[in-house]
């Protein structure tokens, strides 16, 4: 039977309430622990032994649990108010920790809660050998689910890479069974929908990081499938990594989102599997769609019809023997995990990946991932530290304004900037006790792009980890997860007697969009109207009348121009292969649509110029020039390496930083010293003022002898930037 939530909820915060001492606090509070949670779990956990001493003792036998134990300690309500009592009651539930564990090695499998009229969590941190005290928070709905899944992790996986590895790593059997059914299904698709987004994938990825079959080598080894077709192959990996990636992303809304009753999504997908194959790909087909974020969380594109959706096209009894099989492993874990114990998922789906493709792999192709102590340096480095928003709040006199800041990572791969931004946002909000509106201002606020379609899904996976605690108890207005598959550098523009309009390229064709609907926000009612009138199956020339009216378009070129447009979605549906292109072309434009940012702020790909395709290097090739960083010897793009680093500094700090705003980027030491950084070099030192861009280099750390990215002997610099001003020299340089 499931847990109501909301009965123990109630139950506890009206015992809290109206308890009158402690030990009626105990006797009030414990049965709604045994016979609302404990009983339940015993249901399906039959081994979960309930026990009493001057504390309540609770015991599960998992080795590898989450916890291993909970002891609960009750103090008088009004107990948990001073320090000293809330340091005495620290040390009290320390104490009996301490007796059930008798060694220090098993002080880990024990979490503490002390409950009063409010709650507070003890636990011991085994990396940095300290005592954790987290609260005390006020009794809230939020509050009891971490005590329910305390309870609930006795019998369940910490979710943390290692216990992750081992069961869906590359050495595991689900691993190499999905991976190999995945791959034979897109080797020998039965739909063309399949073939046009494989197609499509290679496009981005090769954009994003500068990808050839070459790089690839070594790929098949590591799956044990022989003359594979690598790039196919990785298609496959990426795939099985997004598929497990939705699936735990489901489980945290659910955990989050699903009101009264406290269930689970891979047990749904689970029961879907026994009752058929078509009741199974319904429940996918919502997921893929985006339906289970958008009607829980309200979040409108978490899954918006991705790339990795391409294996409902092709699903059958394997694929559907696949997804069941992931889903009954991942049910043995605690999706809780990244909220109770964040220092366990810190990294998790970054280091996962790692080990799905092989290092040299990886490195080929050009992705380092940042570790998060480097993440740190660049973040204190450029002001976003707590310590600045306490001293802003004091000069602005509004605690609120630190919440206001804006923060971009424009190539943010799987989000470790932006997760390590929330967390001191967060840590600023509840110090100042600001959580009930802190969600909000950081959906606003903390933005990440990225070309890669996985590196964009793990973003937004993160993103969701980091911030479900504050999404629940929100007004249930649709919101977007603000991290966006796009181009940071280039949209490109088409200029004729008759306009201008933006052309995306895809292998589905390209879509031109004129600029005027973009310039007057007209482009998301225009993708709606499109998606809706698709699938009434309007003709184009019903659908070029119906958009005159509706958008009152008297220009008769931008009418052709987007009865066209209509026809490319109408030629689409048609063949099948619809559904995915206009959340592309809605993300594409978040780089122009998102504004300007106080702090900018990443590590962008570290790939040299030839390594790109050559249609993208003819397209953008006009942007090292307007930015002055052709100049030196060798000018022009084929004569010398140029690292394509050099210009997203600064194109981002043209688009993207505001006036007085910071950049801060980790790039190549080698720009600095080369020939092919000439241009650059004359850039950061006097800015571009033809197109009003100042430059002024604040500080530059020479990284190289740390070697920060794994495995890698990169030489690493971080430069930090203002956008105001000119370079003063000599410039602070930090060895």
């Amino acid at each position: 039977m499931e847990i109501d939530v909301d009965k123990v909820y109630s139950g506890i915060k009206q015992a809290a309430t109206f308890a009158k001492n402690e030990e009626e606090l105990r006797i009030r509070v414990s049965n709604i622990i045994e016979n609302e949670i404990i009983s339940k779990l015993r249901e399906t956990e039959k081994d979960i032994p309930f026990a009493r001493y001057e504390y309540t003792f609770i015991s599960g036998g998992r080795a590898d649990a989450l916890y291993g134990h909970v002891i609960i300690e009750y103090k008088a309500p009004g107990k948990l108010t001073r320090d000293k009592d809330i340091a005495k009651a620290k040390e009290q539930v320390i104490s009996y920790i301490k007796k059930e564990a008798e060694v220090e090695e098993r002080y880990k499998h024990f979490l503490g809660v002390i409950i009063s009229d409010k709650i507070a969590f003890v636990r011991y941190d085994e990396r940095n050998k300290q005592w954790i005290l987290r609260g005390p928070y006020d009794i809230t709905r939020e509050t009891v689910i971490r005590l329910i899944e305390a309870i609930r992790g006795l019998k369940r996986k910490k979710l943390c890479v290692e216990e992750l590895l081992r069961d869906f790593g590359p050495k595991s059997d689900i691993a190499k069974t999905a991976v190999r059914v995945f791959y034979n299904k897109i080797i020998n698709p039965k739909s063309g929908k399949t073939k046009l987004l494989f197609e499509d994938w290679v496009r981005l990825f090769s954009q994003a990081c500068g990808y050839s079959p070459e790089k690839l080598k070594g790929l098949e080894k590591e799956y044990n499938l022989k003359g594979a077709n690598n790039t196919a192959l990785l298609f496959a990996i990426h795939t099985y990594y997004a598929l497990l990636m939705k699936l735990l992303a489901a489980e945290i809304t659910y955990l989050f989102g699903t009101g009264k009753w406290l269930v689970s999504y891979v047990s749904k997908l689970e029961d879907a599997h026994l009752r058929g194959l078509n009741v199974l790909k319904k429940e996918l087909e919502e997921l893929e769609s985006g339906g289970i974020f958008k009607k829980i969380l309200g979040i409108t594109n978490f899954v918006e019809g991705d790339y990795f959706s391409w294996y409902l096209e092709e699903f059958d009894q394997d694929i559907a023997n696949v997804v069941s099989l992931i889903a009954k492993r991942l049910a043995d874990y605690e999706p809780a995990t990244p909220i109770l114990e964040p220092e366990y998922a810190r990294d998790l789906l970054k280091r996962l990946y790692q080990h799905l493709v092989p290092r040299k792999v990886r490195h080929d192709l050009g992705e380092y991932y940042t570790p998060d102590w480097l993440a740190d340096l660049v973040l204190d480095e450029i002001g976003y530290t707590i310590e600045n928003f306490e001293k802003l709040a004091k000069e602005k006199e509004d605690p609120t304004y630190p919440l206001q800041l804006r923060l971009l990572d424009p190539a943010c791969g799987s989000g470790t900037f932006l997760i390590l931004a929330i967390k001191r946002l967060k840590e600023y909000a509840d110090r100042h006790y600001l959580t009930d509106i802190v969600g909000k201002y950081i959906l606003q606020n903390i933005v990440g792009y990225d070309l890669n379609p996985l590196a964009v899904l793990a973003a937004r996976t993160n993103y969701l980890l980091a911030i479900a605690d504050v999404l629940h108890g929100r007004e249930q207005a649709e919101i977007e997860i603000p991290v966006y598959l796009a181009d940071s550098l280039l949209i490109e523009t088409r200029t004729t007697l008759t306009g201008s309009s933006y052309i995306i390229r895809t292998s589905a064709g390209n879509f031109e969009i004129p600029k005027q609907i973009v310039d007057e926000g007209l482009l998301g009612k225009l993708l709606d109207f499109i998606a809706e009138k698709v699938e009434l199956e309007y003709t184009p020339d019903e659908f070029e009348k119906f958009i005159k009216d509706k958008l009152a378009i008297d220009d008769s070129h931008i009418l052709s121009m987007l009865k066209k447009l209509y026809s490319i979605f109408y030629e689409l549906e048609k063949a099948g292969k619809n559904k995915i292109w206009t959340s592309i072309i809605r993300n594409a434009f978040a780089p122009l649509l998102k504004g300007k940012f106080d702090y900018v702020v990443g590590n962008p790909p570290w790939i040299n110029w030839e390594s790109l395709p050559e249609d993208y290097r003819q397209r953008s090739k006009d942007l090292w020039d307007q930015y002055g960083l052709l100049k030196g010897k060798g000018k022009g793009m084929g004569k010398v390496k140029r690292e394509i680093a050099s210009l997203f500094v600064a194109r981002s700090l043209d688009r993207f930083t505001k006036e007085n705003g910071k950049l801060a980027f980790l790039i190549p030491f080698t720009v600095f010293k080369t020939q092919a950084g000439a241009g650059f070099r004359e850039f950061l030192a006097r800015g571009k003022p033809s197109n009003k861009v100042a430059c002024k280099i604040l500080k530059i750390h020479d990284l190289v002898t740390l070697y920060p990215f794994e495995g890698a002997v990169n030489r690493t610099a971080m430069i930090v930037v203002e956008r105001n001003g000119k370079t003063e020299f000599p410039v602070p340089c930090i060895v």
